[in-house]
C-alpha cells in the first residue's frame, strides 16, 4: 500500500478513503501537488486559510498540519530537487 498522505492510499490500483476504505470513483477529478513543486506549501498555507474561514473541523486541520510540515520538512532536506510547477514539460 502506498500513502498519498494522511486521508488516502492507493490499494489494487484505487486511491482510496483510508479512514473508511472508500474508494475514489474514477470519474471524480482529482488534483495532486508535489513536495517538490515550489508552489505547493504557499498554496497549502492558503488552503490552510481558506479552510479557517469555512470553519473546518479538527480533523482536517489536524491532517493538513501533517501535510504542511511533510512539506515544509521535505523543502528544507532537499532544495535542489524543488521546481517551478511543469518545468520539465511532462519529461
Amino acid at each position: 500500500m502506498r500513502r498519498i498522505d494522511s486521508k488516502f492510499h492507493i490499494e489494487n490500483d484505487k486511491i482510496v478513503k483510508t479512514a473508511n476504505g472508500e474508494p475514489i470513483p474514477p470519474e471524480e477529478p482529482l488534483f495532486l501537488i508535489r513536495a517538490r513543486d515550489r508552489l505547493a506549501l504557499p498554496m497549502l498555507r492558503i488552503y490552510e486559510q481558506l479552510s479557517q474561514v469555512d470553519g473546518c473541523n479538527d480533523y482536517h486541520f489536524d491532517k493538513l498540519a501533517r501535510t504542511i510540515a511533510e512539506f515544509s520538512d521535505f523543502a528544507a532536506k532537499h532544495p535542489e530537487r524543488m521546481k517551478q510547477p511543469s518545468v520539465t514539460r511532462g519529461l
